[in-house]
């Protein structure tokens, strides 16, 4: 449950604002106890994150995790876990040509690397498009990591 019946009535008195923004107190209790109305609901969209773990075991400049996505994707978010001793090993995620998120270092082991950016002008990828893993900066072999990439499905 995200909110209590208490809390939705708290947030109901002490943020007016929300009530001019179609009773969102009420679209939080109506999504948290399963009574969703697309129809009263507009461009409420509710999503189920999608994981896509891929374990980078040979490092090579390029791993395609998908040619051919079956439905429209947007990257939301991004973690490294570098499972091998690397000197200078690098990830990015592509869309098949862009960088999606910024350079990764995936240099020691145990330590998780994030993306701190996501570029939005490429981080929605259609039907049909490409997901990449780019490794570069080792030799081909030493970068080597689960890479978890955290996505939703869009129209």
């Amino acid at each position: 449950m995200l909110f209590s019946s208490e809390e939705l009535l708290e947030l109901k008195r002490t943020a007016p604002q929300y009530g001019r923004t179609q009773g969102l107190a009420d679209k939080l209790d109506d999504l948290q106890k399963g009574r969703i109305d697309v129809a009263n609901y507009g461009t409420m969209k509710v999503y189920q994150p999608i994981v896509i773990s891929y374990e980078v075991t040979t490092g090579a400049a390029s791993i395609i995790v998908s040619a051919n996505l079956p439905f429209k994707i947007r990257v939301i978010d991004v973690v490294i876990e570098p499972t091998g001793a690397s000197t200078n090993g690098t990830i990015e995620i592509h869309d098949g040509t862009n960088a999606i998120t910024n350079t990764m270092l995936c240099a020691t082991d145990k330590t998780i690397a994030r993306a701190t950016t996501i570029d939005d002008a490429y981080s929605t990828i259609a039907a049909g498009g490409t997901l990449e893993i780019v490794c570069a900066g080792d030799a081909v072999g030493s970068t080597v990591a689960l890479v978890t990439i955290k996505a939703i499905a869009v129209d």
